[in-house]
């Protein structure tokens, strides 16, 4: 009764506790209570000051459910509470749509505790345990290989210890009795005939004597036994059986005076100079124990003695009842201090977490992330804002002891809340943005013009999503690994630094989670699995395509591939022609340009539909344009000027029709070129390489755009 009163007292203690810090982050202390639709114009204009958004509206949401945000107040369509005013800080420049800045009076009741996050060659030690028993593979039995009546027992109890060779049991039997006269029979017929001359007869002889040698052999007869039969020229009507390797009678299944059938056990017995340790481990052991491994362990008979054996055998089931997997040891017991059955207590100790470039593993508290299920969130300190804390969500390795191994999202010298940060999290669902217990979250449309490298990357990035999503739906376990990886791959190549606002606060948070599943996804151990992770991978893409308005760039046309292939031979020949002018090589230039001409000419349009048709037409115009300047000119600067059309032309062809050639590809701009006019220029790499200014400015330029991965 006592125990339920206390739990009692505990689970109110804990309601209390949230409710204080949800109250002190909410109100800051304040009296004043909420303002409904019926009273919330009694309400000052002071106090309702720092509920307005920056356009001067009211957001009004329900405590209970945070995601119920109404532009008016009432009451919620879910649990119809009635709404409050969503509270506004001014928190300044936000680093992350998962950042919050608490009160003085929030921060208190927290308690919140801070450790850095570090590199670590943390050990992890691994407490199991188990019991001794027989090596299997050591294990052999002595049967009937003739049925009859077991006349005299050699070993006549269990743990006798026997070597090999020794004679076990003799056998009655009437069955070997009459084999054994066909033995003689056959022989003695082989003497009468060896001066047949009669070849034929001769041969039936031998293979009489063949056969039963043989039959003799099968009914467990020596070599050595069958040979004094013949030189006895007598029939035995016992058989004696003897022990197949030198161990301890661990079985014995048949008695003096009883009769058994072929194939009866009799004995059987261990060699018990290796033995094997049966351990049990728990699933979340399983990572620190490898084939191979020396694990020491301890029994209770040698206090104080440690022995070693080696992992040989790892279970691939886990027992559903005990949720432990078996783990197998052999173990080396020349001595014969071991017994089977022998209870024992074992460790094993290895590093947590493979080096990376000579780095230890990074490192965080165990009591630092909040995990549910699949996600892990830790919420880091910001250093230039006092009292400001991040969310992130993070790629978390095994656990070594009371440390988390780090695989991605957290950077040496950051500081995570190690205390509090589950209070932390409930003030992040309260004002509805995302959290452990609400990772979703969404925004409308980024209006603002966006940087047009970073768009052309994020074209690039939704290709190879729908490449991933194409792999996934094949089911290929290994091709879809791959894709994975080539998707984290482009995805880093994304830099968002340019980006301002919420442009920047979103971008960060969709590549965090997207690369957090590109990773887990490149590592998924079946598909079902790989299939989870995809499913939420597409919801992360969703909110970053209707943020960055991707759809439009998803469904741009793309010529045949016959027509990519043309129009990189066309890149191919443009090439050199670029690299000549940026070396002030006008003689190579023109050379180059008439080989693009004659690219130009082999390139067939016909297989072009009427818009991808309508896209060639214009920027061939353009080309040609350029290569007759090239062609009319008298020295490098008319080349450079035809050289400008014939760039604008191919890099408006390649944007809208695609290409096929080996590399990426990008559009470089020179906002000085042609008198502050400004021209672009295509190339393979991103160190600007000026076509226009040659030697005597060759890196004057920037990247306008990436045309290809």
């Amino acid at each position: 009764m006592s125990t339920f009163r206390n739990s009692k007292i505990a689970v109110i203690v804990i309601v209390v506790s949230i409710a204080a810090f949800a109250a002190g982050y909410i109100a800051k202390g304040t009296d004043v209570p909420p303002p409904t639709a019926p009273h919330a114009e009694e309400v000052g204009e002071h106090d309702l000051e720092e509920h307005f958004d920056e356009n001067g509206n009211i957001t009004w949401t329900c405590s209970m459910h945070p995601q119920i945000q109404l532009p008016e107040p009432g009451k919620c369509p879910i649990c119809f509470m009635e709404l409050i005013p969503l509270e506004r800080k001014d928190e300044g420049e936000q680093s992350s749509i998962r950042e919050i800045t608490l009160t003085d009076e929030a921060r208190k009741l927290a308690g919140i505790s801070t450790e850095t996050v570090k590199r670590l060659d943390v050990a992890v030690e691994t407490r199991m345990v188990g019991k001794v028993d027989y090596d299997e593979t050591r294990v052999r039995n002595i049967t009937a290989w003739t049925g009859g009546r077991v006349d005299k027992m050699y070993v006549d109890y269990t743990g006798d210890t026997v070597r090999q060779g020794q004679p076990m049991v003799s056998v009655y039997s009437p069955e070997l009795l009459t084999a054994q006269a066909e033995l003689i029979q056959a022989v003695k017929a082989m003497g009468d005939l060896k001066d047949s001359k009669l070849d034929l007869v001769r041969r039936s002889a031998v293979r009489t004597e063949e056969a039963a040698r043989e039959k003799l052999r099968l009914l467990g007869l020596t070599k050595a036994q069958i040979d004094k039969v013949i030189r006895d020229g007598k029939a035995a009507d016992h058989i004696t059986l003897y022990s197949p390797q030198s161990g301890v009678v661990i079985k014995k299944d048949v008695n003096e005076g009883q009769y058994v059938k072929t194939g009866a056990s009799i004995y059987s017995i261990a060699d018990l100079s290796t033995l094997w340790v049966i351990l049990e481990a728990y699933e979340s052991d399983l990572p620190w124990v490898d084939l191979g491994q020396q694990v020491q362990f301890q029994t209770e008979a040698y206090p104080g003695k440690t022995f070693k054996g080696k992992v040989v055998y790892i279970d691939p089931l886990v027992n559903e009842k005990t949720r432990t997997v078996r783990v197998r040891l052999a173990v080396p017991n020349k001595d014969g201090s071991l017994k089977p059955g022998m209870l024992v207590r074992a460790t094993q100790h290895k590093e947590g977490g493979s080096k990376t470039a000579g780095e230890s593993p990074l490192v965080i508290p165990a009591s630092a992330p909040l995990i549910t299920g699949k996600r892990a969130v830790v919420y880091v300190a910001n250093p230039d804002k006092p009292d400001s804390y991040e969310g992130r969500e993070v790629v978390l390795g095994a656990k070594a002891g009371n440390y988390y191994i780090v695989r991605s999202g957290l950077e040496d010298g950051e500081q995570v809340v190690t205390k509090g940060n589950f209070k932390i999290d409930s003030a992040v669902q309260i004002v509805a943005k995302p959290s452990m217990m609400n990772p979703a979250s969404g925004d409308a449309a980024i209006k603002k013009e966006l940087p047009a490298l970073f768009v052309s990357k994020l074209k690039i990035l939704a290709d190879t999503f729908a490449s991933l999503k194409e792999t996934v739906a094949s089911g290929d376990l290994s091709r879809t690994h791959l894709a994975f990886g080539e998707f984290n791959k482009e995805l880093r190549l994304i830099d968002g630094s340019a980006l301002e606002g919420k442009a920047a606060l979103r971008w960060k948070e969709q590549s965090m989670l997207l690369g957090n599943d590109a990773i887990l996804g490149a590592e998924a151990p079946d598909t079902e699995r790989l299939n989870e992770i995809f499913t939420e991978m597409q919801e992360h893409y969703s909110v970053l395509r209707s943020a960055f308005s991707l759809e439009a760039s998803d469904a741009a046309h793309e010529a045949p591939k016959v027509f990519r292939q043309q129009l990189g031979l066309v890149y191919a020949a443009y090439e050199p022609m670029a690299q000549a002018l940026a070396t002030d090589d006008a003689e190579g230039a023109r050379k180059a340009a008439a080989k693009v001409s004659g690219a130009l000419r082999l390139i067939d349009e016909t297989v072009l539909d009427g818009p991808s048709h309508n896209v060639w037409t214009g920027a061939l115009s353009k080309m040609n344009d350029g290569l007759a300047a090239i062609r009319d000119a008298s020295d490098i600067v008319g080349i450079r000027t035809g050289f400008g059309p014939l760039s604008a032309g191919l890099g408006e062809a390649i944007a809208k029709l695609g290409v096929d050639t080996d590399g990426p590809l990008f559009e470089i701009f020179c906002p000085m070129a042609f008198d502050y006019e400004g021209a672009t220029w295509l190339q393979r790499t991103e160190e600007v390489h000026n076509p226009y200014f040659g030697t005597a400015m060759s890196t004057c330029g920037e990247i306008n755009q990436q045309l290809k991965r």
